[in-house]
């Protein structure tokens, strides 16, 4: 059953303001696995912890007077102790600023200290500040440009934070980006980790050392919030759980290897039901049909597709210890602005063994009403006591090097993602090419495409040995990408995720998207051919990169190969003729002949793209998301599903000879095909 108590009374209906009434949230029936957390997010609690005033246990949590979205939220607001953990308990105030802007509290490894994210009062920066648990002992831990979120204490005595401080755009609403950073606990040795093209943030230590974070994968079309893991040092960063239609927000460890979260269907929305991951089952990647075998979802009846909370909405599910858990919840909610986040408690129950043959079942047997402030939300309470330390993962990083090396072992071993699935013997692979995120800076006009795609450049091409496998060196701590390539140079797989090495380290995949549904990823060539070759020298130097665009490279051939048959053609001819009453009569009748292909290529200016901006109306209709009432003849970063590609090369779908008349005076040359192929496997970008 739900036990509500003090400021939520136990009624069918609450009033939470004059004239408004909340329903309350049914019992909730479903599953989640209690564990004692290792690192940031653990601890263990007594069993009547939650009953019993005796206890010296507390949570830390903040209380702000905004709704804090993904750090999006700059609410003035303080961290607050609950002592015991009680809802008799009477809160205090750590911290007892004024006008600062509080979050993510992170509690040390003893329970003694807690570090969190502030802006003060006036500052131009947010940074990470840490505090005794008695209030005493303030002191700022970094400084610099740029804002510091998400802090957590590290085995080794450094800590981990995510900070915008690069000074990169996200690739979607280019808002200021934030990347994994560790530094020294006095704030000193800065140095960044990760090198996505969006944002990082929530960290969380797992028992074994990694780091498993929250990371916004955005690449073109492809938009997600997937969880990716990573030693501390940056090395061995990868995919960690999530299938390409859902999101996971707040992920914390339960202790076992699992991992409860927020699920959600939303960009940009981590509120929504609790869900425990069952890892055990895979990194629900691809999904299969039942999701089901690959995570719980604890309190069905709340929807995961943003406002309006018809049940209620959660966020930052946090174990307590003995299959204890505390999260924040709001009631009912017909907006966001409706939302009055509070702190509830939970427990779980399991049913099967948790494995492949008896996969688990896990629910909430309780939830519990701990503590509300109406003119308040309280997020992320942590448990403040000593807990485990998980073990220390010494750096591999050579900071001499400025490179490192990928290794595939097989190109052919491939899971279902919604792209070709090339095989063996049938389709040739000689080569792959090797393209290069390029980040969006602050005040950049947003006017580099018109599509989903954002700036990207040609490093170059490596071979394919026989059995599918190859070795490149590339540039360190740069976001790259694959492409695999068929016969003609068109991409056959692209690898949808940007990712990178750190200097000196060799990362090894066994595919370019192996099957990793359930547990690891199975090898299919274990002892590849490019494992005892030399690795293939692909660390470029950016100025030697390519970039393909519409404006500099596509629109020259264009207006001269191009234009001067596409386009609208405004036919006058005479007709003749007897009205009604048989008078002959002879006018002038005006006709618009539609573009060859109903591709107009013209160069004036129309508005397209995302942005709204303007682009020539050529570069609208091939940019592959075109704003006019035109077929789509690119598919950006896919030359192989391109029939703007097939026709340039005469190949597929344009087979039987090449677009224009090879033979006429409008006839490309191989450079120009290259060009065009090369230009959609970039993503169409305009500049």
């Amino acid at each position: 059953m739900i036990r509500h108590l003090r400021k939520h009374p136990p009624s069918e209906e609450i009033a939470m303001r004059p004239g408004t009434t909340r329903t309350l949230l049914p019992m909730l029936s479903v599953p989640i696995l209690a564990g004692t957390l290792a690192g940031c997010r653990t601890g263990s609690a007594p069993d009547d912890l939650i009953q019993s005033e005796e206890t010296t246990e507390a949570i830390v949590f903040v209380k702000t007077t905004g709704e804090e979205t993904l750090n999006r939220s700059w609410a003035s607001g303080n961290l607050f102790l609950l002592t015991p953990i009680s809802p008799d308990a009477v809160p205090t105030n750590l911290t007892n600023f004024t006008g600062a802007s509080v979050s993510d509290p992170c509690v040390s490894f003893d329970g003694k200290k807690v570090l969190f994210s502030m802006r003060p009062q006036g500052a131009s920066n947010r940074n990470i500040w840490e505090i005794n648990v008695d209030g005493s002992g303030l002191r700022q831990v970094t400084s610099g440009g740029g804002h510091d979120f998400d802090p957590l204490y590290m085995p080794d005595g450094s800590i981990i934070f995510t900070s915008s401080r690069d000074g990169e755009m996200d690739e979607y609403n280019h808002s200021p980006a934030e990347h994994l950073y560790r530094a020294n606990l006095d704030g000193t040795g800065v140095e960044r980790l990760s090198f996505n093209q969006s944002d990082d943030f929530d960290p969380a230590i797992l028992p074994n050392g990694r780091v498993v974070y929250t990371r916004w994968d955005h690449f073109g079309t492809f938009n997600r919030f997937p969880l990716f893991a990573t030693n501390p040092d940056g090395t061995g960063t990868f995919h960690h759980y999530g299938p390409h239609n859902r999101n996971f927000f707040h992920a914390t460890p339960t202790g076992d290897g699992r991992l409860i979260a927020i699920e959600s269907t939303r960009i940009n929305e981590d509120a929504g039901p609790i869900a425990l991951l069952k890892t055990e089952m895979g990194p629900a990647d691809p999904p299969t049909s039942d999701l089901s075998s690959h995570w719980d979802v604890l309190t069905a009846q709340v929807n995961n597709d943003g406002a309006p909370w018809a049940y209620g909405a959660f966020k930052y599910p946090h174990p307590l210890g003995d299959n204890r858990f505390v999260a924040s919840y709001t009631l009912p909610a017909a907006t966001e602005e409706d939302v009055d986040y509070g702190l509830y408690t939970f427990s779980l129950r399991q049913t099967g063994a948790g494995t492949p043959e008896d996969p688990a079942t896990l629910e909430i047997v309780d939830l519990t009403f701990l503590y509300n402030d109406p003119a308040s939300n309280e997020y992320d309470a942590q448990l403040v006591a000593e807990r485990p330390i998980p073990p220390v993962i010494e750096s591999t990083v050579d900071g001499r090097a400025g490179v490192g090396t990928f290794l595939a072992q097989d190109v052919f071993n491939r899971g279902q993602d919604g792209q070709e699935v090339p095989v063996r013997g049938q389709q040739p692979i000689d080569r792959i090419a090797l393209i290069a995120a390029r980040p969006t800076r602050p005040g950049e006009a947003n006017t580099f495409s018109a599509n989903m795609f954002e700036k990207r450049a040609l490093v170059g091409f490596a071979n394919v040995e026989s059995d599918g496998s190859f070795k490149i060196d590339v540039p360190a701590d740069t976001p790259l990408s694959f492409a695999i390539l068929d016969e003609f140079d068109r991409g056959i797989v692209t690898k949808r995720t940007h990712i990178f090495v750190r200097p000196g380290e060799t990362f090894t995949c066994t595919g370019c998207h192996e099957d990793r549904t359930f547990g690891a990823p199975h090898a299919t060539n274990p002892d590849p051919i490019a494992a005892s070759l030399p690795a293939q020298d692909m660390n470029i130097p950016s100025d030697q990169w390519e970039i393909i665009n519409y404006r500099d490279n596509i629109a020259p051939i264009v207006q001269s190969k191009c234009a001067p048959c596409h386009y609208e053609q405004v036919v006058v001819h005479e007709e003749r003729g007897l009205d009604d009453f048989g008078v002959p009569f002879n006018q002038a009748v005006v006709e618009t002949v539609a573009a060859p292909a109903e591709l107009p290529l013209t160069s004036e200016l129309v508005l397209g793209g995302e942005m709204m901006a303007e682009f020539p109306r050529a570069y609208v209709n091939l940019s592959g998301e075109p704003e006019e009432e035109v077929p789509n003849y690119v598919t950006p970063a896919f030359p192989r599903r391109s029939a703007l590609v097939d026709a340039v090369l005469g190949l597929d779908s344009h087979a039987g000879a090449p677009h224009p008349d090879p033979s006429g005076p409008y006839a490309l040359n191989d450079a120009e095909k290259r060009l065009f192929n090369l230009w959609v496997l970039l993503g169409a970008q305009y500049e």
